[in-house]
């Protein structure tokens, strides 16, 4: 297990819990379910004592660039199985953010479920912190979380939060997604950098979309007249007939995007 680089920020974060904090995880993560590769990626969880944003680290640097030129960094196609969510800490509000790939237009979905902790009477110390058990239902999927309540955050990875403390460790029974706190920064300011534009839609909705772009990954620029080409892996104009990228396309979102955090609205691609 990766040490964990927190201990000489404990005491700082028992009495500053409600200034700027940027928490970091690392995220083992299996694409497919029906394979047992894994795929590592860091994520940042930027927290400010009234609001939390959590996203990959190459999200957060596109957000940042947007914020500053009104230029992203590309997105891959296989958006569907994106993590990135924002809490509202005062309201309890929970919103699961979607970004579409062609015209990066932003969905949000509300959190609605009640995220019913079980805290067991059950404690390990990882890394250098002493951090107790808990257990969650959530998204189709059984979680064991594992938090400190020397960190007077009551924060975690993606949607998950109100514990009596940070959560350090996270993962379902399945060890699909696996979370775990690398690294905490005490940071001077947060600057979230993300657009509040955007449309709310339901789980149904969000069926539709991934739906819409199986059937076709460039509709939403077709619908807007925008002319565009396709290009390859070297950054090429792509010399494949559209029935073959389609066909890579829809296998990629069969074989490497069919393994949703929220297990139980996954789709049967048509």
């Amino acid at each position: 297990m990766k040490k964990y680089i927190i201990s000489l920020f404990v005491f700082i974060m028992n009495v500053l819990h409600c200034q700027n904090v940027t928490c970091i995880y690392e995220l083992k993560f299996r694409p497919n379910q029906n394979k047992d590769s894994l795929v590592t990626n860091q994520f940042y969880l930027d927290i400010d004592g009234k609001k939390s944003i959590f996203r990959s680290e190459l999200e957060r640097r596109s957000d940042s660039l947007i914020a500053r030129s009104n230029l992203g960094l590309g997105r891959g196609m296989l958006f569907v199985t994106d993590l990135f969510a924002k809490k509202d800490l005062e309201t309890k509000e929970i919103q699961k953010v979607i970004i579409t790939p062609t015209m990066r237009t932003r969905f949000f979905i509300s959190i609605d479920n009640r995220l019913d902790w079980k805290i067991v009477n059950e404690k390990q110390k990882i890394g250098d912190l002493y951090c107790q058990k808990a257990e969650l239902d959530y998204g189709g999927r059984h979680w064991t979380a594992w938090f400190t309540d020397s960190i007077n955050l009551q924060e975690g990875p993606y949607i998950f939060n109100g514990l009596p403390g940070l959560i350090v460790k996270i993962s379902d029974s399945r060890l699909d997604y696996d979370f775990s706190l690398v690294q905490l920064k005490n940071v001077k300011d947060n600057d979230f950098f993300i657009s509040s534009s955007g449309k709310k839609i339901s789980w149904v909705d969000f069926q539709k979309i991934m739906q819409s772009y199986y059937n076709d990954p460039f509709y939403e620029v077709k619908s807007s007249g925008m002319k565009y080409v396709v290009g390859d892996d070297k950054g090429n104009v792509s010399t494949l007939s559209p029935k073959t990228i389609l066909n890579k396309f829809q296998i990629d979102m069969k074989n490497k995007g069919n393994n949703l955090i929220e297990s139980d609205k996954a789709l049967i691609f048509k």
